[in-house]
């Protein structure tokens, strides 16, 4: 019989967790260090036979296997591909790895005592706050701009910031935590914001659409203060373009270069070379539609295309198609994308389930892990989110993290009515 201990490794998961939001963006290999402690704990537990809660890890798995399958949905496609190739590399499932170990996060995460998932809460509002910062010292105010913040693209930085701010918000509202804490929930929800404006970002504003249409579906406000709600964002974040002209003139520039782009022009710039990339994704996707060209294979073939007119050389420098989806399809076919979509729709159906439980803290984690399938999502369509380490990393462990405390508010609920 296993031993069902409360205190280690519960205490030490928890600080791992609450840590987390906290240093993985803002210091180097940090994430990658609590994902790898967290996969130890998992296993040292095994093999102690330390039981969270009593559950065996047989249970648990039983419980979640669809979402465990999807998670490890990225490591089949690269073997289908390479399977298929005889071309066999392991640096190739790197990243797919970090989403296959979904089971073992999960299980360390299930030993944090339930009344510490509420102070994660305070930890994705000093993320997103920490970020904002480190953002506005880095690019100076919004005065320059470069394509990467450290050792993470100024893309995929300022989404996960933009998503923190939101699931803190998220948190607040959904527990009515009082006026003070939604305070500091919309004050981390604008820090997220002004990243993105800081960072000049554009493909990160789409995510926003998602939320507002979430939003409407699942808040229990008036209709009124609905769009109340929604008018003082749209001021906010006007007048923080409204101070900074590099990010407003950006922004204001994509209109324009998508029409040039559908007329013949405009191919070099930062639109019409995205478009470039999904069309000639589009492309490679026809050559071997079942098991992809392989990762390996990418680089070269957009070089051959350029080569031959059909793109221009900006490509060449580019190492993905900068669409999740289309870039899964061009190096692991069908396998690809059904792998793509499995780590979106799958762990989102267990969230969506939940959205209308009884108990506030179960809506509550429900409404965050549907946040943050949605904006990995919308993210996607504009930029590669998995393909940074650090970032696949990330949505392991906040799935986990959103799908533990819903398994334990839920049973906990249960119980109480019991």
């Amino acid at each position: 019989m296993g031993l069902r201990v409360n205190v280690f490794p519960g205490q030490l998961v928890a600080f791992l967790l609450l840590l987390f939001p906290v240093v993985t963006l803002s210091i180097h290999n940090a994430g990658n260090s609590i994902l790898l402690l967290l996969i130890l704990i998992a296993l040292a537990s095994m093999a102690m036979r330390v039981r969270p809660d009593g559950i065996g890890f047989s249970d648990l798995f039983r419980q979640y296997w669809p979402v465990a399958l999807a998670m490890s949905m990225g490591v089949i496609a690269v073997l289908a591909n390479q399977a298929w190739s005889g071309d066999f590399a392991f640096k190739y499932y790197d990243r797919a790895f970090r989403l296959a170990v979904f089971p073992l996060v999960l299980w360390s995460i299930m030993f944090v005592p339930r009344k510490y998932f509420r102070l994660l809460l305070w930890s994705l509002f000093l993320a997103a706050v920490v970020l904002a910062v480190k953002a506005f010292v880095f690019f100076e105010g919004g005065n320059v701009r470069v394509g990467n913040i450290g050792f993470l693209s100024i893309i995929a930085y300022s989404d996960i910031a933009l998503l923190f701010g939101v699931l803190c918000l998220t948190m607040a509202a959904s527990l009515s935590t009082g006026k003070v804490t939604i305070a500091c929930g919309i004050i981390a929800a604008a820090a997220g914001a002004y990243t993105g404006v800081l960072t000049q970002t554009r493909g990160g504003w789409l995510a926003v659409v998602l939320f507002v249409i979430f939003f409407f579906h699942v808040s229990s406000l008036s209709l009124r203060r609905k769009w109340l709600v929604l008018f003082s964002f749209v001021v906010l974040v006007a007048a923080m373009f409204a101070v900074n002209e590099p990010g407003r003139t950006r922004l204001f520039n994509t209109t324009s270069e998508v029409i040039n782009y559908t007329q013949g022009e405009g191919k070099t710039t930062a639109v019409g070379i995205r478009l470039q990339l999904w069309d000639a994704a589009l492309k490679l996707f026809a050559r071997q539609p079942v098991f992809g060209i392989g990762r390996e294979n990418y680089e070269p073939s957009i070089k051959e295309m350029a080569a031959q007119g059909e793109v221009t050389n900006e490509l060449t420098t580019l190492a993905h198609s900068h669409n999740e989806i289309l870039f899964n399809m061009v190096i692991s076919g069908i396998f690809g994308l059904v792998a793509v979509l499995s780590v979106y729709l799958v762990p989102g159906w267990y969230f969506f389930r939940e959205l209308h439980h009884a108990s506030s803290e179960v809506r509550a984690a429900a409404r965050c892990g549907c946040l943050l399938v949605l904006g990995f999502f919308a993210f996607g369509l504009t930029d590669l989110m998995f393909f940074w380490p650090a970032v696949a990393g990330l949505y392991t462990i906040m799935i986990a993290a959103f799908l533990a405390q819903v398994h334990k508010a839920r049973y906990a609920a249960a119980a109480s009515v019991g």
